[in-house]
């Protein structure tokens, strides 16, 4: 996904861009978008005037996650300007005359390849750490934007399972096998966080019996 896609343009022009067969990292680039707006609905409830109980000990918190939820933000639309497809792309067309050039193309396309394996393990690092945050808004938060809550827990849900997904896709093409042995521990690990952090998330926004 080209980085104007994002940041310049519509949200229309970017539904059409991911829809379009040209597009070659559409689900990395619509996850991590996913998740951003997940942060934002998120960055929203955690700047309302109101709070849960109205103490300092809730805006402290939810100051200190909306900056962290900010920052998160901000590095899931990097994760969109990355130009994998276009390093790839090369690497294919390198000259394989010879053993030495088939050599080399072979490792050049292993280093593409990883670069664009690494983008979405990335969406789940940040994703991840983006529920863990949305369990503080989500129980410091006003009760009256628990909705946006939810979605905003969901959305960053749905961006690390889409990450996953593709990043599982792109392992099959890789022949480090130590590398690919990390990766799957690691996508495991932060699966695992992900819905911990998303399940404690949800219970706090759960309104007490009366």
């Amino acid at each position: 996904m080209n980085p104007r896609s994002v940041s310049e343009t519509s949200i229309g022009d970017f539904l059409t861009a991911v829809a379009s067969a040209e597009e070659t990292h559409g689900a990395v680039s619509t996850a991590a978008v996913a998740g951003g707006l997940g942060c934002s609905l998120l960055l929203m409830v955690a700047t309302l005037p109101k709070t849960k109980s109205d103490s300092i000990d809730d805006r402290t918190r939810l100051i200190e996650a909306a900056a962290a939820l900010s920052n998160l933000q901000e590095q899931l639309m990097e994760t969109v300007e990355t130009e994998t497809a276009v390093k790839i792309f090369a690497a294919r067309n390198m000259p394989q005359g010879s053993h030495t050039q088939r050599s080399e193309r072979q490792t050049a396309i292993q280093f593409a390849l990883r670069a664009a394996a690494d983008v979405p393990l990335e969406v789940m690092h940040l994703c991840a750490r983006g529920l863990k945050h949305a369990g503080t808004v989500a129980a410091h938060g006003a009760r009256a934007a628990s909705a946006d809550s939810e979605l905003g827990i969901a959305l960053l849900n749905a961006a690390c399972n889409g990450a996953r997904s593709n990043l599982e896709g792109k392992l099959s093409s890789l022949t480090n096998a130590v590398y690919i042995t990390s990766v799957v521990e690691e996508m495991a690990q932060l699966s695992e966080d992900a819905m911990s952090a998303a399940s404690a998330a949800g219970a706090s926004l759960q309104v007490p019996p009366a």
